[in-house]
């Protein structure tokens, strides 16, 4: 079985669960468990545990939903970064505030080539857990492509996909947590539907154009 960083493993012989956080020479993979330590084991000794990757303090009942009364939610969808740096371990997040379910792809990003690493439904103020990576090296943390689709049953304005690139960079834990309500919890946060700011190019280039010299 092919696995890839962010998996999370069971091990088969020991009663320990883990996250795929580093790939090492002779079969040997980094596992790092809830206390945020690695711990090396052969492939062979683990077994993948399927799920959606949710907090392991989540509840399992689901979360009602919006009625048909309360204001229409348009923007809100993060990357959500959880985790303590001195514990170790960093878990990724989609985080959706909106009234939009959402159908989310995310691959991760080598050269030229994609590796798909999540693809899930995540329904109105809710949120999944996609990746797991380790602190200590932040500065190799992947770039992800990120595709978004927002649906609604109710009648709105058409959306466009939402299509970028992103990698959390170090500088970024720099920044203070935000409190999340529907996490419930402080994570650093990113949002992924902010509308593009129009920076004024093209009338900056009619400007320059229109005030060119002429020519003799």
């Amino acid at each position: 079985m092919k696995y890839k960083i962010g998996d999370l493993v069971r091990f088969v012989d020991e009663p320990i669960e883990g996250h795929i956080t580093s790939f090492q020479k002779n079969d040997i993979v980094g596992v790092t468990d809830e206390s945020g330590f690695e711990i090396p084991v052969l492939v062979s000794k683990i077994t993948l545990v399927h799920g959606n990757m949710r907090r392991a303090d989540d509840e399992e009942a689901p979360r009602s939903s919006a009625t048909s009364n309360q204001p229409f939610v348009e923007r809100g969808i993060y990357l959500g970064v959880d985790g303590e740096q001195r514990d170790g371990l960093a878990k990724f997040f989609i985080v959706n505030h909106s009234s939009f379910e959402l159908l989310v792809s995310i691959a991760e990003i080598s050269g030229n080539k994609t590796t798909g690493v999540f693809a899930e439904k995540i329904p109105q103020q809710d949120f999944v857990q996609f990746y797991t990576a380790n602190f200590n090296s932040v500065g190799k943390w992947p770039t992800f492509d990120i595709q978004i689709l927002r649906h609604s049953g109710q009648p709105r304005l058409s959306t466009a996909p939402i299509r970028k690139e992103f990698r959390v960079k170090p500088m970024d834990l720099i920044l203070s947590k935000e409190q999340d309500p529907i996490m419930d919890t402080k994570i650093w946060r990113f949002e992924l539907d902010k509308p593009e700011e129009n920076i004024g190019l093209d009338k900056l280039k009619d400007h320059f154009i229109s005030h060119r010299p002429n020519k003799r």
